[in-house]
């Protein structure tokens, strides 16, 4: 994390790795949205009302320990493997109003991908009082959710390099 929460809100996050895959493999991991769930250790599910395209919207189910939540998603951004080789995938998510993207750049050998949440620097008096009583915090849980980062990382990079 680069800055300490403030009242006013909560600065990005980013994570990243290097997948031994090419980007058309890692795109076939990454876009299967139910298979979230598996990668991430915060997301229990990801339901999107159609095939997903910007604009496509859905509902995550997301659990920490005992608690569970639902928060909606809305794609906001769907670019397939194209002619210079890259690919990204965004969503935004409410009620918390951040984005969470992912780039795929190809690189000798493999890919580079990069994990992003945006900041949210506004959040709304719901969200601030679910992160000081059911995430121990904003900032323990901006620290869980960039171990949760790394984690989702490391997981499509195991699927990929199969």
């Amino acid at each position: 994390m680069s800055s300490p929460t403030t009242r006013t809100g909560l600065p990005p996050l980013e994570a990243e790795t290097w997948i031994g895959a090419p980007v058309a493999k890692v795109w076939a991991a990454l876009s299967d949205l139910r298979a979230m769930g598996e990668r991430s250790p915060e997301t229990v599910r990801m339901f999107i009302t159609d095939r997903p395209s910007v604009g496509s919207r859905g509902l995550n189910v997301n659990r920490k320990g005992a608690i569970v939540w639902p928060t909606t998603t809305r794609i906001t951004r769907w670019k397939e493997p194209t002619h210079d080789g890259s690919a990204a995938l965004a969503f935004w998510v409410g009620p918390t109003d951040v984005e969470w993207s992912y780039e795929l750049e190809p690189v000798e050998g493999g890919t580079r991908v990069v994990e992003r949440r945006t900041s949210l620097p506004h959040p709304s008096l719901t969200v601030r009082l679910a992160a000081k009583w059911f995430m121990g915090g904003a900032e323990n849980h901006d620290a869980e959710l960039l171990d949760g980062m790394h984690r989702t990382l490391a997981a499509l990079k195991a699927t990929s390099e199969r």
